[in-house]
């Protein structure tokens, strides 16, 4: 059995647990020590496993540690990646709910979180510490680069490219054949049919950029 700790102790760190203890049922592959979170005080009950500290924590830790991000925020994702990844006795699992279908020629990195109802097709790929919250698809040949989130009942269609650290707002919609670029924000139920350059902002049907960086 592993030691493992879910980084962010909010409703999403939340429903991470469950998926958590929905690919391990009986227990028996993971010890889910708690959560780890910088705003809430150590000791504080969540889902019944307590916070056990900030960052300094988990980066100080000695004993081989999985950590499962359950945080929305690419950018967050990335920053907390970025300082972990040197401690060799953290790693960074996936986890796919046995509620979600992912074809077997579908590429999922480490630290992926599959929630339930989602679908990822054929030949699809994620990157690092990405995630798909409930009922969201993927479809064939499309990429999703390191550290996007995609939110409830998002569709991206086949052959999208999507950048680093993207976040796709629930109920959005991505055509076939687009390229979506790094650091996007595509707003919730938006529709996107055209490509999107990097730090953009998008919302409505059909998408428009509203904000660029």
């Amino acid at each position: 059995m592993r030691d493992l700790v879910i980084y962010g102790g909010g409703g999403l760190g939340k429903e991470v647990l469950s998926h958590v203890r929905a690919t391990d049922p009986q227990g028996a592959q993971w010890n889910v020590l708690g959560f780890i979170d910088d705003f809430l005080p150590a000791g504080t009950r969540v889902s019944g496993h307590p916070v056990l500290g900030g960052f300094d924590w988990l980066a100080s830790r000695s004993h081989s540690t999985a950590v499962v991000m359950g945080l929305a925020s690419p950018s967050a994702k990335a920053d907390l990646y970025a300082k972990l990844k040197g401690n060799p006795h953290i790693t960074f699992p996936a986890f796919v709910h046995p509620q979600a279908l992912v074809e077997s020629s579908a590429i999922l990195a480490s630290g992926t979180v599959v929630s339930p109802f989602c679908f990822i097709a054929v030949d699809a790929a994620l990157g690092i510490c990405s995630f798909l919250n409930v009922g969201s698809q993927v479809g064939h040949d499309s990429v999703l680069g390191d550290f996007c989130s995609v939110m409830p009942h998002a569709d991206v269609s086949g052959n999208v490219t999507v950048g680093e650290r993207t976040l796709i707002g629930a109920g959005a919609k991505i055509l076939q054949g687009l390229s979506i670029g790094s650091d996007v924000m595509v707003g919730i139920g938006s529709v996107v049919l055209k490509n999107v350059s990097d730090h953009s902002t998008i919302m409505g049907y059909p998408a428009r950029v509203v904000k660029r960086e």
